[in-house]
């Protein structure tokens, strides 16, 4: 739960608001602002593509961090992202390891709870994701009014880093299997 809390965490405020103040900043408008959510969207659908084609990944929860790590460094690149198509390439990139991480920590999740507890254990991953997440959206404006673009977009990549370093550092998190 830690790891989804801190993945949504960092990626919900710049994927919402901050890709609208990103996008006005650098003169993109709404166009933009779809351009990068298409790249995004197209990005997780391969994610998906790939996990449904590939079957069960090894080192599922080693993978998980890793992509959530590499995810972060991507977040962090959109704030400095000058141009339209990089950042829709970088969206892409943003996608792709996102929906990576996040099929298989919801996999592991699911893996791991015992059965009894599954509906409980998915209404709590349900509330960090849909309730706790967004109340980032609010703090994202606040933040980037204060300090701009670059120091909150940083500060959401060094949050989900911080997600991906987690599941690298704890044991049961790095070991967890995906079942056979």
């Amino acid at each position: 739960m830690v790891v989804v809390l801190l993945s949504d965490l960092g990626f919900a405020g710049p994927f919402n608001v901050g890709l609208a103040l990103l996008a006005d900043q650098r003169g993109w408008g709404a166009s933009g602002i779809g351009w990068i959510l298409a790249g995004f969207g197209t990005g997780a659908g391969a994610a998906s593509l790939i996990l449904s084609v590939r079957g069960r990944v090894p080192r599922a929860g080693a993978v998980s961090g890793w992509t959530m790590t590499a995810g972060a460094v991507c977040i962090g690149a959109l704030a400095v992202t000058p141009y339209l198509p990089v950042a829709v390439a970088v969206a892409l990139s943003v996608g792709l390891l996102a929906g990576l991480s996040g099929a298989l920590c919801n996999a592991l999740v699911q893996t791991e709870c015992d059965p009894a507890y599954l509906g409980r254990v998915s209404a709590v991953s349900s509330l960090l994701s849909l309730g706790i997440a967004p109340l980032s959206f609010p703090l994202t404006g606040a933040a980037t009014e204060l300090w701009g673009l670059g120091p909150v977009y940083a500060v959401s990549a060094a949050v989900c880093g911080l997600a991906g370093v987690y599941s690298l550092l704890v044991t049961a998190v790095r070991r967890a299997e995906l079942p056979r």
